[in-house]
């Protein structure tokens, strides 16, 4: 199963039209303003949303700018948000932190409801993923294809999932240090947060496994925008979620919490390197006549 999973998503993409995103040559969300000058000439700005600007290269060279640039830019984003990305995190905060009543509620319904027969579906997806290593070899296996066939949109698809899953997995432990929440088998109640210590990176905020699962299901599904690509893989990072739940090693509210933690860094780190293929320019000019500003849109 774990093969075939994997097979799919790989035909998937290597049918798939290749037109809806692309990097490189149309690097990252920004928008060029040429500034008009007294004799009409004009000079490109680039605003970027990032630090560290990127170098227009191709080929498996620009995999070493990605490696140390990446995780510089995914870290200092929040420094270059504006309005609706505070707004989004705000909102998802808010719902992650309005399900911490609902967790022992949660956790005794499905403790009473759940079935043998959902049991053993959810628990051969906890099989097939383990502690998440197969994400990184799922991601290692569409990196190498996509340069054995000089894809290199494949390829760039398994580099991303890659550092999407070790950058999410990090920001995950990072979280569950800091605040060392008491797993469902063993707390009293939801509340139980013990802070730092030495049981810290094994508690409960945020499930790990939805974390990770989120990361590799964004980011390879926000480079390909194919529906066969991320239903299917979006399907099974809930089924992770869900069974972290059936099998009482999570609340509620840990496994959406990593779902969307994961699904942020991994659209995060796409977008760091592929956009819609929608570009605006923002266009002064002067002539001796006429001073005016021009709009354009390339779909």
């Amino acid at each position: 199963m774990k093969t075939s999973l994997l097979a799919i998503t790989l035909i998937a993409m290597l049918f798939y039209p290749r037109r809806t995103l692309c990097a490189d040559q149309d690097s990252s969300p920004s928008l060029q303003i040429p500034q008009a000058t007294n004799d009409a000439a004009t000079v490109l700005i680039e605003r970027r949303d990032y630090l560290l600007p990127y170098q227009d290269t191709e080929g498996p060279k620009k995999y070493l700018e990605w490696l140390w640039k990446d995780p510089v830019n995914l870290l200092t984003r929040p420094a270059y948000w504006r309005g609706g990305d505070w707004e989004t995190f705000g909102i998802e905060v808010g719902v992650t932190g309005a399900l911490f009543p609902l967790d022992n509620t949660v956790r005794d319904f499905v403790h009473d409801n759940k079935t043998a027969s959902l049991d053993d579906g959810l628990n051969t997806v906890r099989t097939i993923t383990g502690d998440g290593a197969y994400y990184f070899a799922a991601s290692a296996a569409i990196f190498g294809s996509g340069l054995i066939v000089q894809n290199e949109k494949l390829a760039d698809s398994g580099f991303l999932a890659f550092e999407s899953v070790g950058y999410a997995g990090a920001l995950e432990e990072g979280i569950k240090f800091v605040t060392g929440r008491k797993r469902p088998n063993s707390a009293g109640n939801q509340y139980q947060f013990q802070g730092p210590g030495r049981h810290s990176f094994n508690s409960s905020f945020v499930s790990g496994e939805s974390t990770v699962a989120f990361a590799f299901a964004s980011s390879v599904s926000e480079v390909w925008q194919n529906p066969w690509v991320t239903w299917p893989l979006y399907a099974f990072a809930g089924a992770v979620g869900a069974q972290r739940i059936t099998d009482n090693k999570h609340w509620l509210s840990d496994v959406v919490g990593g779902a969307l933690l994961g699904h942020a860094v991994g659209k995060n780190i796409v977008h760091l390197h592929y956009r819609r293929n929608v570009d605006g320019v923002l266009q002064p000019y002067v002539t001796q006549d006429t001073v005016g500003l021009q709009m354009a849109f390339r779909f």
